[in-house]
């Protein structure tokens, strides 16, 4: 009778240990951490510091251009955990014509893409140009190309890489 009693208490207290939650030992598999959120960062890269002045092809891209490039590629393809997208826009001065910008812009953007490609980041990659369309300059004087003007203009002429994902914690 004695015995019964003690292995009744022994079921009972082994019972309730089902319900315990072991936080601190090996055995109990991790709980899951929240996925992180994506966060979208934006890097705008002087047109001027990347290709000589009206130009947008790779054998364009200035040494300057160069190594910029090189230190993007970096971060993206060891500054990240996951990068889930990049979005290359190519800008222009209000220079030329619309049409000519346009397309000036979609060869930045597109050559900038190759770049990157060709240095190993292997996210996937989207462009576009807004052409002139969308100016940073609200004081610029003139519609003749001259040095002043496209001094003052240079601000306008960049390339915009918007990078969605989520950075490595330092």
């Amino acid at each position: 009778m004695h015995y019964r009693v003690l292995s009744l208490s022994l079921l009972l207290g082994l019972s309730s240990l089902t319900q315990a939650r072991d936080v601190d030992h090996k055995w109990c598999p991790p709980e899951q951490a929240a996925p992180v959120a994506a966060q979208t960062d934006r890097i705008n890269l002087a047109a001027d510091a990347l290709f000589q002045f009206n130009q947008s092809a790779a054998q364009d891209i200035l040494p300057q251009g160069r190594a910029t490039l090189d230190a993007l590629a970096q971060t993206l393809t060891s500054g990240y955990v996951r990068v889930d997208g990049i979005h290359i826009t190519g800008h222009t001065d209000r220079l030329g014509s619309d049409t000519y910008n346009q397309a000036l812009g979609q060869r930045r953007a597109e050559t900038v893409k190759g770049y990157l490609a060709g240095k190993g980041v292997h996210a996937p990659m989207s462009v576009a140009s807004v052409g002139e369309r969308e100016p940073v300059t609200t004081n610029c004087v003139g519609s003749r190309a001259t040095a002043a003007l496209k001094a003052c203009l240079q601000p306008d002429r960049r390339v915009v890489v918007d990078v969605t994902g989520v950075k490595k914690v330092k």
